[in-house]
């Protein structure tokens, strides 16, 4: 039981922020008005025709306007994770498995779903379209919903197991139903990132080296022949068709063909690197643990490394209307001049 052995023992990738940003879970109550939240921890940024959109600390929903930031209220004060928009609809997940939902980004957010008794977080979500999303976590959580985000689904995805987990799980649900339904739960590994590719398929990014794809919507998925074996963050593709997979300890793979075989890239960091993606003219950024921006043009055969926030866990980029970069993580959230 491989994956059910070490899950436990492994914290939560990106969320080094996560675990310790609030050692409480506010379950029931709705956010408040923070003096600067903007520099409280911000772990998902958005890009929206009108600004960014962030997510982080405590229920925290930032709202882009010009040069500052404008808090919206919400009902939650868990700390948020991820959030993606199609047009004026949105979505953020966090703690407690916690959805929202809103129909008007700037505007009002609903709780869809909070579940303080599962006590595990959700990492990433996704929208394939504005009615169609998809919210995946710790330990295999993965959530659909097919009418905006008005209601969700669970989904488990035994595929993803190794073959003696499975069986293992197969003789336990005859043997004993109770333990069966505990062990599900902790037996997959993290889920830390899902993208979209650009010949519609989807990738799942993981601990222990996780990376599969599904050619149907995420419905079933099929493992990539591992090729490193620790926690994967975030995975970038080039419009070279060139794969990026970028995870901890600064690991960073390049795939010319698709997944089939890799080549480590040095990165220069040694810190976890968390995101990435593909800036307007073309160049490739990253940003790490230790306030460090990668920046390639080269399509990810070689980085550039500029600190940018010293000591700063960064978690999140976007790229302003104005061209420069917003990167956000454990102090908040700053704009810089993206390196010549």
């Amino acid at each position: 039981m491989q994956y059910q052995t070490l899950s436990k023992a492994v914290t939560l990738g990106l969320a080094i922020i996560a675990g310790t940003a609030t050692a409480e879970t506010f379950a029931t109550a709705e956010s408040y008005m923070a003096v600067r939240a903007d520099q409280a921890p911000v772990l998902s940024l958005t890009e929206l025709n009108s600004g960014l959109l962030a997510v982080g600390d405590r229920g925290h929903i930032l709202v882009q306007e010009g040069d500052a930031w404008r808090q919206v209220m919400v009902p939650t004060r868990t700390l948020l994770t991820a959030v993606t928009h199609v047009g004026e609809r949105a979505w953020a997940v966090g703690h407690d498995a916690v959805i929202l939902s809103s129909d008007a980004v700037t505007q009002q957010w609903r709780l869809r779903q909070q579940l303080p008794e599962r006590d595990k977080p959700l990492l990433d979500v996704l929208a394939l379209s504005s009615e169609h999303i998809l919210a995946v976590g710790a330990y295999g959580l993965m959530f659909r919903s097919l009418d905006g985000g008005q209601s969700w689904q669970e989904e488990f995805h035994d595929e993803l197991l190794y073959p003696e987990d499975r069986e293992y799980l197969n003789e336990l649900k005859e043997e004993d139903p109770g333990l069966y339904l505990d062990e599900r739960s902790a037996i997959l590994p993290h889920f830390n990132r899902i993208r979209r590719l650009s010949d519609e398929r989807l990738v799942l990014m993981g601990e222990l080296g996780l990376m599969a794809l599904s050619d149907n919507d995420g419905r079933s998925w099929y493992p990539v022949e591992s090729f490193y074996d620790g926690s994967l963050y975030e995975l970038v593709e080039t419009a070279a068709g060139t794969w990026l997979a970028a995870g901890l300890r600064g690991h960073i793979f390049r795939s010319e063909d698709q997944g089939e075989s890799w080549q480590e890239i040095d990165s220069g960091v040694d810190g976890t690197i968390n995101q990435g993606r593909i800036l307007t003219d073309g160049r490739i950024a990253l940003v790490a643990n230790g306030g460090y921006l990668l920046i390639s043009d080269d399509d990810g055969q070689s980085f550039t490394v500029t600190e940018v926030a010293k000591g700063q866990d960064l978690v999140a980029l976007a790229q302003t209307q104005d061209g420069e970069v917003a990167i956000a993580g454990s102090d908040g959230i700053r704009r810089v001049q993206l390196p010549r």
